[in-house]
């Protein structure tokens, strides 16, 4: 009986072991591995070219600083009707810490 050698899981793979829990059950195949697996080193490519001006560099900061609010504003945009007052205190508290 002949095994195999699987490589030893990079990254990618670690990340999507991770996360992949959170896709709909019909995008866990392989397949769908293999297509985001190239779509973020396509992602990651262009995002290297805009590293190489002042102006991309500027770019790639404004998109990380738009990407922390987000993943910071979370937990009150996925509430089934957050309040206004849960809205301004997320806001509020994001501020806060991006001024820190």
């Amino acid at each position: 009986m002949t095994h195999t050698i699987q490589p030893a899981p990079d990254w990618f793979d670690r990340l999507w072991e991770e996360h992949k829990e959170k896709l709909p059950l019909l995008f866990r195949s392989e397949a769908m591995k293999r297509v985001v697996r190239v779509n973020l080193e396509t992602i990651s490519r262009e995002a290297a070219k805009f590293a190489t001006t002042p102006d991309g560099i500027r770019v790639i900061v404004a998109f990380a600083k738009i990407s922390a609010i987000l993943k910071g504003s979370q937990g009150v945009l996925e509430a089934p009707n957050p309040s206004p007052e849960q809205v301004a205190d997320a806001v509020e508290k994001l501020v806060e810490r991006l001024k820190s």
